[in-house]
């Protein structure tokens, strides 16, 4: 029989514990359910003695560097939970602990992850692979701490550019969630009729557009990036785009627009180009969305870029 796994992910002092604690006050999640958890590190808040026994669960601990798929079996074997929830420690890898260790009757329903939204820059910069392992995961990401100072670009994007399904939150230090301010400050005016992108807004105005094409509809854009190749379903369409580094340099995600040009048999993979013309919106048949397409008035081939990467700062 199946047993369902809710993993909590983040790093140390994320609000893992916090969030948890939360959970289990709330009587949606424990009615009715035998709830086993499973901590592999242990931050500034502990867990709740009183919040533990109301929701019937038991606690265990394990030593994430020491530990294997007969410890976590052993455990259910000795719990019998209908539930399991796991503290991940910052540390781990995983993908290989969702893939490779946990039973195969554990069935992963959800994948949470917090980050302090104050120090999301410096484990991006740091610890980027680690980073990465718990966001390609997830389906959501709550990020605690956060205050308007702080760039919700920055935050968003760079989450998007590994796991663009994933939902995301943002919560200030009070607890309350941030539901009044846009999630996107645009480096250009969005007012006007004419938007030149700069190289270093690339991947910014791309997020904005796919998610939002309504508002660029008949808006003039030049921008800058790489032949990608063709579209598959387009006529004399194309993709224009640049990489994104979401782990590091071998492990890429594409951005970019799809446009249109009757020179785009005539381009070559990976040439850089510079393109003007105007966006209007198509329904993809495959997704059933309306997507931004560019139709080119003018191209030209220009020599590429001293940093071909995608950043959000």
């Amino acid at each position: 029989m199946e047993t369902r796994v809710y993993i909590f992910a983040g790093f140390l002092d994320s609000g893992k514990t916090s969030f948890i604690n939360d959970t289990l006050m709330n009587p949606d999640f424990y009615s009715d359910e035998d709830t086993l958890l499973i901590s592999f590190e242990s931050g500034e808040i502990s867990y709740d003695k009183v919040y533990l026994k109301k929701s019937n669960t038991s606690l265990a601990t394990l030593d994430y560097e020491n530990f294997t798929t007969y410890d976590l079996k052993h455990l259910e074997l000795e719990y019998h939970p209908t539930q399991i929830m796991i503290e991940a420690n910052g540390m781990m890898d995983l993908n290989i602990f969702v893939k490779e260790i946990i039973p195969e009757n554990w069935k992963v329903v959800q994948v949470l992850t917090t980050f302090d939204a104050t120090t999301f820059s410096m484990y991006l910069n740091n610890m980027r692979s680690l980073v990465y392992g718990q966001v390609i995961f997830s389906d959501l990401v709550i990020f605690n701490r956060y205050n308007q100072n702080i760039k919700k670009s920055m935050l968003r994007n760079n989450i998007k550019a590994i796991n663009s399904n994933t939902q995301i939150i943002y919560e200030f230090p009070n607890g309350t969630i941030d539901t009044m301010h846009p999630e996107v400050e645009l480096p250009y005016d969005i007012q006007k009729d004419y938007l030149e992108i700069k190289d270093h807004d690339f991947g910014i105005f791309c997020m904005d557009v796919m998610d939002h094409p309504e508002k660029y509809n008949d808006k003039t854009i030049k921008i800058k990036g790489k032949f990608i190749g063709l579209d598959r379903v387009i006529e004399d369409g194309f993709v224009l785009g640049r990489q994104a580094m979401v782990c590091c340099e071998e492990d890429t995600s594409l951005i970019g627009l799809v446009c249109i040009s009757k020179l785009a048999k005539k381009l070559i993979p990976d040439e850089w180009i510079v393109v003007k013309g105007k966006v209007s919106t198509v329904l993809d048949q495959e997704y059933q969305i309306n997507i931004p397409v560019l139709t080119v008035e003018n191209l030209n081939v220009v020599s590429p870029l001293k940093n071909e990467y995608v950043t959000f700062d």
